[in-house]
């Protein structure tokens, strides 16, 4: 077990009810490729199913450390196999792909080499499938919902109006719709930010297992080159100053999509500046969608996946901030999201806004019939994401294939920190963090070589 204090109470004290609410998600689960009833870890208190996309930003996050055998049993559960050897990614076909990130995070903490090889394959295989079935020569994009929201909520007017449902596949089924059916595949027009950056980081993700597999990377990083590009030219609005969410139709503020431009590199210097300029961030931290559409403003509340603050989201755009140097916007989401756990004992799904209470939203359901849901309890990515910046920003752990660098950063109002157990690869570390006049110089370990480290790092 990892462990964490620090001279913060709050800080101490929301990382403690991380690791419980983390650890208290894990039940025996069995699917996928997973053949007998296994350790997995569930997308929160209120699901019985990990979930695709939950599975890798829970591994991304933090579980790959702190549970790895969770982490590979929970990544496998969402595999299927689909020939002899050879595997493809289930789940939500549009953000499928992100497995890769949480697979490869796995495999760069563990040295699982086993593993790698099915990775590998279950990558390849999905790409090559979504490149028939969803990839647009026209602008080289992947249609397909976004990341996070298959939730009706998360989308203009267009989409809502008179879907069946709650979920935004309803849409193929609303006879009204002028746009399905004209392409291949399932038949979703849109073309999200954070989708499209998750297929950048999968060929990026993919060169590198094949080059550590002994294969060619050079066509998958011809081809993340290729959509990098096709980001930057569809979807950066040179009049706001930052990235549109749906392509050609929408430019509402997408947190996922605007932390992962610049998280995965694909905006140049000059786009990621402007980005964090221009960002807008309520007095409870970022929204998932920014503003709220007018349909839920209209009747005085905030929508589910519109407005509302999904800590997972202010997870990763307070990572964005960190690595990108504006340590004022990574504070600001970490005491926010510490603050609420400590507040109400336990790290919830969705927050208001404006008020920060535990809130639902409301949302679509049926014949655009609009209703309050719940905020679901114990919720695993909140969780995890808040471990993230732990480990990784406030510790500033960099993980690569066979080595792992401290970059460590104490925020305002701490001045010494520990992390014992934190293990990777062959060698377990016991690091204290001082702040001080001290050289901050990042200091790289190889974890290949096993090794128990003692450290004293300097912020």
């Amino acid at each position: 077990m990892i462990k964490f204090r620090c001279d913060n109470e709050t800080l101490t004290k929301a990382y403690e009810i991380a690791c419980t609410d983390v650890t208290g998600n894990i039940n025996n689960y069995k699917a996928g490729v997973l053949d007998k009833d296994s350790p997995c870890i569930m997308a929160g208190g209120d699901y019985d199913t990990p979930w695709t996309r939950d599975t890798s930003i829970n591994v991304w996050n933090s579980v790959a450390l702190t549970n790895p055998e969770v982490a590979k049993n929970t990544l496998l559960s969402v595999l299927k196999k689909i020939d002899g050897d050879s595997y493809a990614i289930d789940g939500e076909y549009w953000d499928a792909i992100i497995w890769s990130i949480g697979a490869e995070h796995y495999i760069n903490v563990t040295h699982d080499m086993d593993f790698l090889k099915l990775a590998e394959n279950a990558i390849s295989n999905s790409i090559k499938h979504f490149e028939k079935t969803e990839y647009d020569e026209a602008d080289g994009l992947f249609r397909g919902a976004a990341v996070y929201g298959d939730g009706i909520a998360a989308y203009p007017d267009q989409y809502a109006t008179g879907a069946p449902g709650s979920n935004v596949m309803g849409w193929l089924h609303n006879p009204n719709n002028t746009k399905k059916g004209t392409f291949s595949g399932v038949g979703l027009p849109m073309k999200a930010l954070s989708t499209n950056c998750c297929y950048y980081e999968a060929y990026v993700i993919l060169a590198k297992l094949k080059e550590m597999l002994g294969l060619d990377p050079k066509e998958a990083l011809k081809k993340a080159e290729a959509i990098k590009s096709a980001i930057n030219k569809v979807f950066w609005n040179e009049k706001n100053g930052t990235y549109d969410y749906l392509a050609y139709e929408c430019d509402v503020q997408e947190a996922l999509g605007i932390a992962f431009v610049l998280l995965f590199g694909i905006a140049d210097k000059d786009k990621a500046s402007l980005v964090l300029k221009n960002t807008k961030v309520t007095k409870n931290g970022i929204g998932i969608l920014w503003p709220c559409f007018d349909r839920y403003l209209a009747l005085g509340e905030i929508g589910r996946h519109s407005g509302a603050i999904w800590p997972h989201g202010q997870s990763f755009w307070a990572r964005a901030c960190s690595q990108n140097g504006y340590y004022k916007g990574f504070e600001y989401e970490l005491f926010l999201m510490a603050e609420k756990a400590v507040r109400d004992g336990q790290f919830y799904e969705i927050y208001h806004p404006e008020t920060g209470e535990i809130y639902g939203g409301v949302q679509e359901v049926g014949s655009s019939k609009i209703v309050m849901h719940h905020s679901c309890r114990h919720q695993t990515w909140s969780a995890s994401g808040y471990l993230s910046l732990i480990y990784y920003e406030l510790l500033g752990a960099k993980i690569e294939k066979d080595k792992v660098t401290f970059s460590p950063y104490l925020p305002s109002g701490v001045n010494e920190a520990t992390i014992s157990g934190f293990k990777v690869g062959s060698a377990t570390f016991d690091i204290v963090i001082t702040k001080g006049d001290a050289q901050k110089t990042p200091v790289t370990v190889n974890t290949i070589v096993e090794g128990h480290y003692t450290l004293r790092l300097y912020a």
